[in-house]
């Protein structure tokens, strides 16, 4: 599609996405036979909007058209050149078309990722990024944040063996805190299924096929150490609300340390829509708390959850393991 046919497409898209999502009554919210929202079935949170926002665009929230027709359309355009047959004749290295642009760090072409074709609409505004809070839409890191990411004291190394791997390449947890708390999108496999009882709500992410169990009106367990967390929710009138502590020491949710504390809101606006808003919070790593809104839209019932077989057929990490023993043994002989 070219860019113009796209932009006119996307004005259109854009002018429905406006006029829909509009909140329900509540007399007219699905709900469960106890009487409390019904936030089950299958749902994504796929979009173009970033976490943090473009420094360019300051403490700009909302999008006006024209900038939304120009990320969708800078996307669109970017596809199709991902997408453009490759010249088999390139050297070694190349970009597609045999240019010096070639980018060969790279696990995953466009093929396989699916971020999001659109910028997401809530409350009848286009957002320019998911964080809301502070206004400048960026993580408040207090200090250097590359000393919490920093490899600790003793801890093995990347080759030392499969323990020194990231948790996500190990199947342990989803990359990128796509399992969340907070539940963000990553490059594919946006999709969450959540079951809801009186007493639970269930959230599984296709990523890695985590569970996450949300009791509802009980106590904390801060020390259980789980790697999503220890979740317990309560109903404010309509809204799921979901606090979360007690994270495993080596799932370091953007850096933060044991002091952490998320707080999520589920509300059903819409037949279609879940408005997710959840703030993040840790005085000894963020100099404020900071909060963000997602929007997740229903998948039609023919869209089920599928299962996300990590490491089938995956030879890399004995791969990476043998070359760095054999790298280690050939220093030695020197």
């Amino acid at each position: 599609m070219t860019t113009r046919k796209y932009l006119a497409v996307s004005s259109m898209t854009l002018a429905l996405a406006l006029a829909c999502g509009q909140t329900l009554a509540q007399d007219d919210l699905p709900r469960t036979p106890a009487g409390k929202p019904d936030l089950q079935g299958v749902w994504s949170n796929a979009t173009l909007t970033p976490l943090t926002r473009d420094r360019e665009l300051g403490e700009t929230l909302v999008l006006d058209a024209e900038q939304v027709m120009a990320m969708e359309g800078g996307h669109q355009d970017f596809l199709a050149a991902e997408y453009a047959a490759s010249d088999p004749d390139r050297e070694p290295g190349a970009g597609a078309q045999g240019g010096d642009d070639g980018d060969t760090d790279d696990g995953y072409n466009e093929f396989w990722k699916e971020v999001g074709e659109r910028i997401q609409v809530i409350n009848g505004e286009p957002r320019s990024s998911i964080i809301v809070d502070p206004p400048n839409g960026q993580i408040p890191f207090a200090g250097d944040p590359r000393a919490r990411f920093a490899r600790a004291p003793g801890a093995p190394g990347r080759n030392d063996g499969p323990e020194g791997r990231p948790l996500s390449e190990r199947c342990l947890i989803s990359f990128g805190n796509h399992s969340g708390p907070p539940m963000l999108p990553v490059m594919y496999n946006n999709n969450y299924q959540i079951v809801q009882t009186e007493d639970y709500v269930m959230i599984m992410a296709e990523m890695m096929h985590d569970a996450r169990i949300i009791r509802i009106d009980d106590e904390l367990m801060p020390h259980m150490d789980k790697w999503m967390g220890d979740s317990v929710g309560h109903w404010d009138g309509d809204t799921l609300v979901v606090t979360t502590t007690g994270y495993h020491p080596q799932h370091t949710v953007f850096g933060a340390s044991e002091n952490l504390t998320v707080t999520e809101r589920f509300e059903r606006v819409s037949t279609s829509e879940i408005v997710y808003t959840f703030t993040v919070d840790d005085p000894t790593v963020f100099s404020q708390p900071w909060t963000g809104e997602l929007l997740f839209n229903a998948k039609a019932a023919d869209q089920p959850m599928y299962e996300y077989a990590c490491h089938e057929g995956n030879y890399a990490l004995p791969g990476v393991l043998a070359g760095a023993r054999r790298a280690e043994a050939e220093a030695a002989n020197q």
